[in-house]
């Protein structure tokens, strides 16, 4: 529900701040007032265009409207547009399907409801079973993913047989590696120590001959412990002491020993460095290919072996969609069969019921017909498309509904469509929907949007005070010195504006006649 607008600087009006309540309000005024500018304002935020609307002197204009509790604004300023929701700038299409979801307006030269197919495709099927729509379109999107895929597949059949190629010679070159985990490493310190052979030698010999050549530190050491043994016997604290030493002269005999059968290995071994360098080679190529060390190479392969596999799989899979897109096919049809049926007896049944309302509503030669006409192929929202028409002659063909009528009778089929589909946005506006109509029609019309206001709520620029006499608020529009200002009525300045909208003059009859229309009302 619309509950607060606010319009700066729109055409004539300067600044207005109206609040709005359930039910009905309409707008009056007299010819030229300048009633339409609220459906003006409010029309800016469904995304009409706002060429000249901006006051005479001023540098920009803004319209803020709060619907349920949230804020959609649009300020216009140098030929720029900022639209806004709840004060975040987003796109003039995010703010217009966002007023849209809160706002209808019907009026000659507003944002017209049912100009897109969509929009009364989307009416007619306000009248059928939800789980009808819903599972064509459950059908229709296992049906076309089929299809996707049988086309990737098919198109993709010379693309997958170059890849196979590449897939195979990948993982042949890869497999004949026979790589293992941490091999590289191992290589590496390897080849480290066939380089460096000369080096080993000296420096190994040099540690042997510390530890048992001439001098050497194992006899040192040796001296050290028949000492501390001979000290032992006069003081029983050195034995731990000498037992430690003893330990330690064993480690460093047992180094020696191994140190000496080290250097007794140490042969040059050029074929063996040249087998370790031609290895680690190979894999630092292999690298370049596929992945940094020899765990990234085995995890690129694991990776094509699983692409291959689905490559190789992908003749069969094509071969099997064929009967699987048939079937989804008939799965398909037949849905879109039920929500055919199912169209064509809402579409029966509405375009019986609305020319009636329509003929009620003043145009008693009018017609209204729901089209349906056949797809060439099926659609993602049914097999055919709706489009609605009208004629209010009995001489005209039908057309469509968006060309054919007027803006009075425009608003007046809406009027009728949202009493009988219940699928307008939960704010309504009407502008034009009394143009041409009087008498009878008028009380009708009145009656009608009385009825909507029930339902929701309802905003209505009229000059007929049959309409008036309905509202729960009645808003007076009056141009000041070249302004437009917008005021509340209540009361006896009620009274007077339907007076005058009776008969032009605030005579004791006028006023009498406007009291009763006000208690019928």
């Amino acid at each position: 529900m619309l509950e607060r607008l606010e319009v700066q600087n729109l055409a004539v009006l300067e600044s207005v701040a109206l609040d709005f309540g359930e039910g009905l309000t309409v707008l009056t005024g007299e010819t030229g007032a300048g009633k339409s500018v609220l459906v003006d304002a409010l029309s800016l935020l469904l995304g009409e265009k706002a060429e000249g609307m901006i006051r005479s002197g001023a540098d920009s204009l803004l319209v803020t409207a709060w619907f349920a509790g949230k804020v959609f604004s649009r300020r216009i300023s140098g030929g720029r547009s900022t639209p806004r929701l709840d004060g975040e700038v987003v796109s003039m299409r995010e703010l217009a399907e966002a007023t849209a979801e809160h706002l209808a307006i019907h009026a000659q030269h507003a944002a017209l409801t049912l100009a897109s197919r969509k929009a009364q495709r989307n009416l007619l099927d306000s009248l059928i079973q939800p789980q009808i729509l819903e599972a064509y379109r459950e059908s229709y999107s296992r049906w076309r993913g089929l299809l996707a895929e049988q086309e990737r597949l098919s198109q993709a059949a010379r693309e997958r047989e170059r890849r196979l190629d590449v897939l195979r010679f990948q993982l042949k070159e890869i497999e004949e590696a026979k790589l293992e985990p941490g091999e590289k490493q191992r290589l590496e310190s390897e080849v480290e120590r066939l380089r460096h052979l000369e080096t080993l030698r000296e420096r190994v010999g040099a540690a042997v001959g510390g530890l048992s050549g001439e001098g050497d530190g194992l006899g040192i050491v040796g001296a050290a412990l028949r000492e501390l043994r001979s000290a032992s016997r006069y003081d029983s604290s050195l034995e731990e002491l000498s037992h430690d030493l003893e330990a330690a002269l064993d480690s460093l005999g047992a180094i020696a020993r191994e140190l000496e059968d080290y250097l007794e290995g140490l042969e040059a071994d050029p074929a063996r460095l040249e087998e370790v360098e031609g290895r680690l080679a190979l894999i630092e190529r292999l690298e370049r290919k596929y992945g940094e060390g020899v765990e990234g190479i085995l995890a690129f392969a694991e990776e094509s072996r699983r692409e291959l596999a689905e490559l190789e799989g992908a003749e069969d899979r094509l071969a099997g969609l064929a009967g699987e897109v048939a079937q989804a096919h008939a799965q398909l049809m037949e849905a879109g069969e039920v929500l055919s049926r199912a169209r064509r007896e809402a579409a029966e049944r509405l375009s019986a019921e609305a020319t009636k309302e329509i003929r009620f509503l003043g145009m008693p030669e009018a017609r209204f017909e729901v089209g349906l006409t056949p797809l060439a192929e099926p659609g993602p929202e049914g097999l055919e498309e709706v489009q609605l028409l009208f004629s209010a002659n009995p001489g005209l063909n039908l057309a469509p509904l968006e060309k054919a009528a007027s803006g009075g009778e425009l608003s007046r089929v809406m009027l009728a469509l949202a009493l009988l589909t219940g699928s307008e946005a939960p704010t309504v506006v009407f502008d034009e929907v009394d143009t041409g109509i009087g008498g009878e029609a008028a009380w009708r019309v009145a009656e009608r949007l009385a009825r909507l206001a029930q339902q929701r709520q309802v905003l209505v620029v009229t000059h007929l005070p049959q309409i008036a006499a309905q509202a729960q608020q009645h808003y007076r529009v009056v141009k000041v010195k070249g302004r437009v200002e917008i005021e509340r009525l209540e009361g006896e300045e009620r009274v007077r504006e339907l007076a005058r909208m009776l008969s032009g003059s605030y005579s004791e009859a006028a006023m009498q006649h406007a009291r009763e229309l006000l208690q019928t009302g």
